[in-house]
């Protein structure tokens, strides 16, 4: 089959590499892509502010069977719609579904409809009301979380344990390029536990699992320093029950499904199901309707299904009853995966960044991949290193620590060449040490 992958950054790279391996897989087509993700797919030659008539065009001439959305931005602008009215499948959510990202108001209001367990809620939409419930919860409670209900790059997220962390969210909330989404805020008790991710691909009314993930979202070692998009990712998450899967699909996302079916979304695509585990059961602190970044990295390094086959079959794609049944059989590895983040010198909040370098294109080969690429840049047909979150550097191995050292040995080649780049040096360290 022909496959259109919407995005350009890592997430979108690992997509890429899963998808090329199928054997269900005629063409891989790419847009907008970066060039790294030239090794296991074709870009198209669309402007990357193309809209979504000219994107349909170029659907039609070239035969898509279906387009798999990585990022959510396009999703929540009616990117499926859109698709729906020319008769293109789509993996990803119409923008009715979209909105357990876009909105954190929208996806709070359907987990209570839904008896799904989560932090109690206030929403603000002033700052002066915002900074009372805050203070309000912090004196009651250990800590208080502010969040951005809109789309926010997944820096509208705030954990303050004190009035000065407080007005510190308060600022990047209401005086930063991300007010626009915080004209609606979710003020949050804080939730204790250990943090994970669960995915499950979504459509046809029936669930998928992948599994789960633990990603780092603080910036510095020891979960120190601002919010990012995630420095860092490990699979499998040992530290959980056996039936953990099963748990999360049973209390949280058949009810969700079900309750999106009640409102008219019959939802398909990829649900990314934000947890706290506190040692006896689960609540949900966000929900996505993507594969995370750099989860997905993970999660398609560590899984060796057939993603192709459960997202076509997702979509009502005809996937042969055979490859569809290997594809649902749960991974069986024995091997642990981690990703780590290189990031580049200003990351996140700007200011004086790292000055770029060419990267070897062996780093982003689609048979064996040592990183996945977010913002690289081509020059000349070179690779360049961009800004930001750059790569998402792989490794695996029997153990954690395995896998950590092929990770961070990649790493320490990478950053003789790359002055200035920055990475955690804790990935998967307390994994590593809980399972020697």
């Amino acid at each position: 089959m022909k496959i259109l992958l919407i995005g350009k950054g890592g997430r979108e790279h690992a997509l890429a590499y899963k998808i090329s391996k199928s054997n269900l897989l005629e063409s891989l087509y790419i847009w907008p892509g970066n060039p790294a993700m030239k090794a296991c797919g074709k870009i198209l030659d669309l402007p990357p502010s193309a809209n979504f008539q000219q994107l349909g065009e170029y659907i039609k001439q070239l035969g898509i069977d279906g387009v798999i959305s990585g990022p959510e931005t396009p999703l929540a602008e009616g990117l499926a719609d859109f698709l729906l009215t020319i008769h293109i499948p789509t993996f990803g959510p119409v923008q009715a579904g979209a909105k357990l990202e876009s909105s954190k108001k929208f996806a709070k209001e359907v987990m209570a409809a839904a008896g799904v367990p989560t932090a109690g809620f206030e929403i603000a939409t002033q700052e002066t009301d915002c900074r009372e419930i805050a203070f309000r919860k912090l004196a009651e409670n250990s800590g208080v979380v502010l969040k951005a209900s809109g789309l926010a790059g997944g820096k509208g997220v705030f954990v303050c344990s004190s009035k000065e962390e407080i007005e510190n969210g308060l600022h990047h909330l209401f005086h930063s390029s991300m007010n626009k989404a915080a004209q609606t805020v979710v003020v949050e008790d804080l939730l204790v536990g250990r943090e994970c991710s669960y995915f499950t691909f979504i459509g046809q009314g029936q669930a998928t699992g992948l599994g789960f993930a633990v990603d780092f979202k603080r910036l510095n070692e020891g979960d120190k320093g601002p919010n990012t998009g995630g420095m860092g990712c490990y699979a499998p998450v040992p530290w959980l029950p056996e039936n953990a899967g099963q748990v999360v699909e049973s209390t949280i996302v058949s009810p969700v499904i079900k309750e999106l079916k009640s409102r008219g979304i019959d939802y398909c695509g990829c649900l990314y199901v934000g947890l706290m585990w506190n040692g006896a059961a689960f609540s949900v602190v966000e929900f996505n309707v993507r594969l995370g970044d750099p989860e997905a990295q993970v999660l398609a390094y560590y899984d060796n299904r057939d993603w192709l086959a459960l997202m076509a079959n997702a979509m009502g794609l005809p996937v042969a009853s055979e490859a569809l049944a290997a594809a649902k059989t749960p991974v069986n590895s024995k091997d642990k995966a981690v990703v780590v983040t290189v990031a580049s010198k200003g990351y996140p909040y700007g200011g004086e960044d790292s000055a770029p370098v060419e990267l070897d294109a062996e780093l982003f080969s689609c048979q064996n991949p040592q990183a996945f690429a977010a913002s690289v840049i081509d020059k000349e047909g070179k690779i360049i290193t961009g800004s930001g979150r750059v790569l998402s550097v792989l490794g695996s191995g029997a153990s954690f620590e395995a896998a950590r050292l092929q990770a961070y040995g990649t790493i320490e080649g990478i950053s003789k060449k790359w002055i200035g780049c920055q990475w955690r040096k804790d990935i998967a360290k307390r994994v590593s040490e809980e399972n020697q």
